[in-house]
Formats: C-alpha cells, structure tokens, sequence
C-alpha cells in the first residue's frame, strides 16, 4: 500500500461529497481482491432471477 496525496480544486459545496467519493473508490481498490473472492464462494448459494451481474451492480451500489 502506498498513501498517494492529490490536490485539487473543487467548488467548496462539492469539496466533501468529493473526498468521500474518492475514499470509498480507494477502498473498493484496495479490498476488490478480498470482495471477488466472497463473491466467489456466494456464487450459486442464492436463489434468484437475477443475473450475477445485477447482483454484483447492487452489492457494490449498496
């Protein structure tokens, strides 16, 4: 892991919504490989009409 710092400029009622946005796309990339495998062993233990792309856009969406 590397800490990276980045400056920018954004409008100051944005700043905020900005800053978490960025953390939590830093933390999906920082546990995706731990997400996928959960998501691996989950695979064909639920019963649903949806297909494994719709339940992986609304896991990650919630």
């Amino acid at each position: 892991m590397v800490d990276l710092v980045i400056h920018v400029k954004v409008p100051k009622k944005y700043a905020e919504t900005f800053r978490k946005d960025v953390e939590a796309m830093a933390w999906y990339l920082s546990h995706k490989d731990e997400l996928f495998e959960n998501m691996k062993k989950l695979k064909g233990i639920m019963k649903t009409d949806k297909s494994w792309k719709e339940l992986k856009r609304e896991f990650y969406e919630g």
